[in-house]
């Protein structure tokens, strides 16, 4: 009986200190802290000549100081046009944003933002906001955004009066790693004009980045602006389809 009983308790000795080798089994290492700057630029050119000339240059750059708990983002971007030597499209946007973790997932933001598009009849247009960001996910695969805020528009139309008004604004962000350097990532802003409720801005950007080497890679993005009241004479939409190489520093 003796016999047949020893296999048992040598199993049961053996486990005693592989449990406790289990449980005293060092966690995983954290993610490592994100890279105080980085910067970005977007780069992409199309020239034709013959039977048909067209020139489309559009450049985007963003810098990011990440000082925890702050977080700092500057934005530049620019479409400039032409079809047989006529401007056909210029756009330009440009924006200053901070951060500040307030916990783990919950940021305050407050941010500026600056945006022409004569053929879209805005001379000039600025945006102040400020409110709450809360990370839903937070990667490394997914992270997955959200904010709500209240701010100030001012805008000035190219053949028509300034207006201001206070808003509402909705926002957004998804973001997919399929490796380091390749991902999709999706943007929504809403901003409600809170005097007209009719009055109501619609911008989203979708961006598909496929790496070449380790800094460059290829970028597809679509963007589209949505005005539920544009200017007079203006359509309600536009949108922006881009190819290029994408540079990260």
């Amino acid at each position: 009986m003796t016999m047949r009983l020893w296999p048992l308790a040598l199993a049961a000795a053996l486990a005693v200190p592989a449990r406790g080798i289990a449980q005293n089994a060092p966690a995983a290492p954290p993610p490592p802290p994100p890279p105080l700057v980085k910067a970005q630029v977007d780069l992409g050119f199309v020239s034709t000549s013959g039977n048909t000339s067209v020139r489309t240059l559009n450049v985007a750059e963003q810098l990011v100081v990440n000082p925890a708990p702050w977080k700092f983002t500057q934005t530049f971007a620019i479409v400039d046009g032409y079809t047989a030597g006529v401007e056909t499209a210029n756009t330009l946007t440009a924006g200053l944003r901070a951060d500040y973790a307030v916990s783990g997932r919950l940021r305050a933001y407050g941010l500026v933002d600056y945006t022409r598009n004569r053929f879209a009849g805005i001379a000039r247009r600025f945006e102040e906001a400020a409110g709450l960001a809360y990370g839903a996910l937070t990667g490394p695969a997914t992270v997955l955004d959200f904010e709500a805020g209240a701010g100030r528009n001012e805008q000035t139309g190219v053949s028509g009066p300034s207006q201001s008004y206070w808003t509402g604004r909705l926002a957004g962000h998804l973001k997919l790693n399929f490796t380091s350097h390749a991902y999709f990532e999706q943007k929504v802003e809403d901003i409600a004009d809170l005097q007209n409720t009719k009055n109501m801005l619609i911008n989203t950007e979708s961006a598909l980045v496929a790496p070449v080497s380790g800094t460059v890679g290829l970028k597809l993005g679509y963007v589209v602006h949505f005005a539920n009241e544009p200017q007079p004479g203006f359509k309600q939409t536009d949108t922006i389809l881009s190819a290029g190489l994408q540079l990260v520093f």
